[in-house]
């Protein structure tokens, strides 16, 4: 299922707070259905991944995470607000947020899994994340690791993102920073980018409860004079609520 919210991508500052959205009806559609905790909520001024932060810890009776894809000028996520009543769904947050970032739109993967991104982006051939990937295997890696350097496990990612000419060496460099969260196993065949990092997030659910499961989100912020065609950032998003595998 698909909702889109055209218009043009703009950096969106509330100087005015919101009106109160008021409670819709039920959705009849996981993760949308999901109730949120019976009380206000109203922020202003936060970023995109607090924003979807914030109503994902208020979800009653379950939990979602986000993969969040973002083309900015400067490098920074838009601004939104939030003003839900007692009473509402997960879904009347969600369609809140993506009223305020007119030119995306969310796809539902699965129960626990939403993808945001700009308007036809899932389907643009050019787009990094959509980089097909013909057989992807991860054996008890930290999946974390795969969501901020997944060009550690892509080779076909690590030549896209930093190019070499024949005279100049190919490999991996750098140290990278381990987390204690369990390992997870991934076999993929005939995915892309989108699809591993997807599927790392989703191999959390195997996480024993005291370890919360995350999120991910991708800024690129285009420049044709670089190699890779832009500056490009990775994040965690943390929505998981803290009793995430009791509910």
């Amino acid at each position: 299922m698909r909702t889109a919210i055209t218009g043009t991508v703009a950096i969106v500052v509330l100087l005015v707070p919101l009106p109160p959205q008021k409670a819709g009806p039920v959705h009849d559609e996981l993760p949308l259905n999901l109730s949120l905790f019976r009380a206000p909520i109203t922020r202003n001024n936060l970023a995109l991944s607090q924003a979807l932060g914030t109503i994902g810890a208020y979800v009653q009776g379950g939990y979602v995470l986000f993969g969040v894809e973002l083309r900015t000028k400067d490098g920074n996520e838009p601004l939104v607000g939030l003003n839900l009543l007692p009473g509402s769904h997960f879904g009347d947050g969600l369609h809140q947020i993506l009223a305020q970032i007119p030119g995306h739109e969310y796809k539902l993967v699965s129960k626990h899994m939403i993808n945001i991104y700009p308007i036809g982006a899932e389907t643009d051939s050019k787009d990094l994340l959509n980089m097909p990937v013909s057989r992807f295997d991860a054996i008890s890696v930290d999946p974390t690791q795969i969501l901020t350097s997944p060009a550690e496990y892509i080779p076909e990612l690590e030549a896209r993102l930093h190019p070499r000419t024949p005279a100049q060496p190919y490999g991996y460099g750098g140290l990278t920073v381990r987390s204690n969260v369990p390992p997870v196993t991934l076999h993929l065949k005939n995915t892309t980018l989108r699809g591993i990092l997807n599927a790392a997030s989703e191999a959390m659910e195997e996480f024993p409860a005291q370890y919360q499961p995350v999120g991910w989100a991708y800024l690129l912020q285009p420049d044709p004079s670089l190699p890779a065609g832009g500056k490009h950032s990775r994040m965690f998003i943390f929505s998981a609520p803290k009793n995430w595998k009791q509910q």
